[in-house]
């Protein structure tokens, strides 16, 4: 008795890129350095929401797959939002 396994490669890979983005109208807060408090979650969500909109009206929207907020800082003039988008490459 013996089993057979075949493993296929994927037909697609995916890419993950990180980045950053500075938001001049909105003031970072304490509550934001913490990933499970309510302002974080809300705030996260905005951006992750102005992220697909924006990819998904480019070029890149049939590719892309999701963006993730992972931290918020102090920039020079407003909070700065730290990400990562994941696309899918065939």
């Amino acid at each position: 008795f013996f089993v057979l396994f075949f493993f296929s490669a994927p037909a697609f890979s995916f890419i993950y890129i990180g980045g950053s983005v500075e938001i001049p109208n909105l003031t970072y807060t304490n509550d934001l350095s913490d990933p499970k408090s309510q302002k974080f979650l809300l705030q996260a969500e905005a951006i992750q929401n102005y992220l697909a909109e924006s990819y998904e009206s480019s070029f890149l929207g049939k590719y892309y797959l999701k963006s993730v907020v992972a931290a918020f800082s102090e920039g020079e003039s407003g909070l700065r939002a730290y990400y990562w988008n994941t696309f899918w490459a065939p």
